[in-house]
């Protein structure tokens, strides 16, 4: 059998679970750090009620996360875009129920019914700010996350996934290869019992952490590598093993790897 260059991290136990992911030498585009593209989740109103101001502030970070979805960096963007929307209405559904609570001066008595008949109670001006800065956002982030969507719906068309040999009973947890060009990354993943529902958040049910790359060509193939990790990590003997692999130049840790995990999980929970 062919040699395997191996790149590996140091330390590995198998069985323990790291809810974070490893940071090995990039195989395709560099990160980009996610604090630029932040918006504050009180932003709508906070720290002062000015509508120019938070329409400049909105602008400014959906052109930055545009920005984002153009280099196919998908994560954790579209979930920020989804929390955003979500705020958002929430904000509107409370200020609604609050003015259905409010009675304003009496103005008369209904003829037929006999019931008050109250004024609206005026908004204060800072109110009436708010339900323009939700009405001027809100079409902006509904279209920005839909795009991101299709463009999610695009990679993962072009992401293969493959079972890799032998696959036990239990398949919460084992490895997976991410492979681009000639080199895999290998990572030990795990799915706990209990799971985040959230569409956006799905992902997060996987808990990966880096082991080791290898460079993939003829005799040293996927079958290879996972009899390599079953002789260096004997402690699991047959682990379910999973290869992705994807012939687009994508960001791994913003895209490759939250895409993964999405069919990873798909595959355990259409299997348990």
């Amino acid at each position: 059998m062919k040699a395997l260059k191996v790149s590996t991290a140091r330390n590995i136990n198998f069985g323990k679970r790291v809810a974070r992911n490893g940071s090995p030498p990039s195989i395709m585009k560099n990160s980009t750090s996610i604090a630029t593209t932040g918006l504050p989740k009180d932003w709508a109103y906070s720290p002062s009620i000015d509508l120019e101001l938070k329409q400049y502030t909105l602008l400014g970070y959906l052109q930055r996360v545009k920005a984002r979805f153009g280099e196919r960096k998908l994560y954790p963007y579209l979930e920020h875009l989804h929390e955003h929307l979500g705020t958002l209405l929430e904000l509107q559904r409370a200020k609604e129920d609050l003015a259905r609570t409010m009675v304003g001066s009496l103005v008369g008595f209904d003829p037929h019914t006999g019931n008050a008949i109250h004024e609206r109670p005026k908004n204060g001006a800072w109110l009436d700010v708010i339900d323009e800065v939700i009405e001027f956002a809100l079409p902006g982030l509904k279209n920005l996350r839909s795009q991101g969507l299709d463009i999610e719906q695009e990679i993962t068309q072009h992401i293969r996934f493959t079972p890799i040999g032998l696959q036990p009973l239990h398949i919460s947890e084992g490895w997976i290869f991410l492979r681009h060009g000639k080199e895999a990354r290998v990572y030990g993943y795990a799915v706990p019992i209990l799971q985040d529902t959230i569409t956006e958040h799905v992902h997060r049910n996987v808990s990966t952490r880096y082991v080791s790359s290898y460079t993939v060509g003829i005799g040293s193939g996927f079958e290879h590598i996972k009899a390599d990790l079953i002789q260096r990590f004997p402690a699991q003997p047959v682990p379910a093993t999973f290869a992705l692999e994807t012939d687009l130049a994508i960001p791994c840790i913003e895209t490759f790897m939250p895409l993964a995990k999405r069919l990873v999980l798909a595959h355990v929970r259409g299997n348990s």
